[in-house]
């Protein structure tokens, strides 16, 4: 039996209170039956679709409602929802127009960020980080926005205020606050004081910026500095010079007078560009236990040696990072051009479910995979040191290998990560890591061809004698 349109209508409100995206469509599309010139409903029923991720039904709902809109205000929105939409469809011909087109009628935090979002995405980070403040202005407590603008700044070497805008990272939804009771360290004295420098964000992030608390244990030498982790980087992290203790998250703290997490130290210690500190030795491996893995890889047959990691762990409880994972992983297919060339023993560093596609490698790809006894990131790293080389996408385990001044190739996407500092094939984190980005969004195609060549040339200079950094 059909309900009532107030019923409906109620139906609908509880499930927009609660974003419940389907059921805010169905009781959408039931109130349409009533009446189809219901300009807030087809509206509605395009943010539902848009929230399912059916951007072209949203934008055909937004159409909708923008022919029977009568307010400008209303008008504003749905332009800057439909730019949103295109967006999303990555279809900036369609959706810069749109969004510009709201901004004239009303300027909005949540129009600028998309279009300083496409900006970046373009490379255009100047256009961007502008975009990025005019939200900021339109609402200052815009915690998203800060956010983007930090990266953008981080990006392009302003690192001062990058960092600033960072700290606005723990008023989204991205990463809630820890709560901790005790004080967050501010550049005290810390001699014969107990500080914990805890981790944030993926395992990458924290193998990079653990450095941090190992400067200030040397700087403070009386101090006791805590590193808090995860279970796969503890041993790596124990292996740090000066550090008084490693735990993981969730066991219990000792007594402390201070705690910081590791990015806000990295702030507070780099405030420009130069002040970077490398690091290419960070983790100290045990002899024995690189030599355990150089037995390991007696049973492989003569050549050269590749460790290569094609996917990132999917972060699928946060929905940014999970749309970053996919745009920075690839099929192990997709590394076909770099499998004809030959003499390379390719050697799987791949975790979680993509290394199931060792099983089935591209056509010329001989790969060895030991994974299973790489239960731990520092097996990972013994593992490296017996590689020539390490070819990665942007997750941890480029980390991993470039800490420990392993030569790393890191495949980037074409809107990288901000810690890489935008196109520049060198990284002032690590020394012995190369960054190769695609050529064209999306294109790693021709990445993986551009891959090819640079390996066959790695491979002519090491038959001459030569270090390809000075050949290339």
């Amino acid at each position: 039996m059909r309900k009532p349109f107030e019923e409906c209508k109620e139906l609908f409100l509880q499930a927009r209170m609660v974003q419940n995206f389907n059921d805010m469509a169905v009781w959408a599309t039931e109130l349409l039956r009533y009446d189809e010139n219901l300009s807030w409903v087809w509206a509605n029923r395009g943010e539902a679709y848009a929230g399912m991720g059916f951007h072209l039904d949203a934008l055909l709902n937004y159409d909708r409602a923008l022919a029977l809109a009568d307010d400008d205000n209303q008008k504003a929105i749905l332009y800057s929802n439909k730019g949103a939409a295109y967006w999303e469809l990555y279809n900036a011909e369609k959706a810069v127009p749109c969004l510009e087109k709201a901004i004239q009628m009303q300027p909005m935090a949540q129009t600028y960020q998309t279009l300083g979002n496409i900006y970046k995405h373009q490379g255009l980070l100047q256009r961007a980080i502008q975009c990025y403040r005019n939200a900021i202005s339109a609402n200052p407590d815009y915690a998203d926005s800060h956010l983007c603008l930090a990266m953008a700044l981080l990006k392009v070497g302003s690192l001062q205020e990058g960092w600033k805008e960072f700290e606005w990272r723990w008023k989204t939804n991205q990463l809630p606050p820890r709560g901790l009771k005790t004080p967050e360290w501010k550049g005290e004295d810390l001699s014969g004081k107990t500080i914990l420098v805890y981790g944030e964000q993926g395992l990458g992030d924290i193998l990079q910026f653990a450095r941090y608390a190992a400067i200030i244990a040397k700087r403070f030498p009386t101090a006791k500095v805590i590193v808090e982790g995860r279970p796969p980087v503890h041993r790596l992290l124990s292996s740090m010079r000066n550090i008084y203790a490693v735990i993981n998250v969730g066991e219990k703290l000792p007594q402390l007078d201070y705690t910081i997490p590791m990015i806000t130290l990295a702030g507070m210690l780099t405030p420009t560009m130069a002040s970077i500190p490398p690091s290419d030795h960070e983790f100290t491996l045990k002899h024995h236990d690189v030599a355990r893995w150089a037995d390991k890889f007696k049973q492989l047959p003569e050549g050269f040696r590749v460790g290569v990691c094609w996917s990132g762990l999917s972060r699928v409880g946060n929905p940014m990072a999970a749309a970053i994972d996919s745009l920075r992983s690839v099929e192990l297919n997709t590394m076909a051009p770099m499998a004809q060339v030959p003499g390379i023993i390719w050697v799987s560093l791949q975790k979680g479910s993509p290394a199931e596609q060792v099983k089935h490698p591209p056509s010329g790809m001989k790969i060895a995979d030991f994974t299973e006894d790489m239960y731990d990131f520092y097996e990972t790293a013994c593992a490296i040191k017996n590689c020539d080389l390490v070819i990665t996408v942007d997750t941890a385990v480029a980390h991993v290998s470039a800490s420990i001044g392993q030569k790393t190739w890191m495949l980037s996407r074409w809107d990288g990560c901000w810690r890489w500092f935008g196109n520049r094939e060198d990284s002032p984190w690590y020394p012995s890591l190369r960054q190769f980005v695609q050529p064209n969004p999306f294109d790693w195609a021709g990445l993986m061809d551009t891959m090819a060549h640079r390996l066959k040339q790695e491979i002519t200079n090491r038959q001459h004698g030569l270090d390809s950094r000075q050949a290339v």
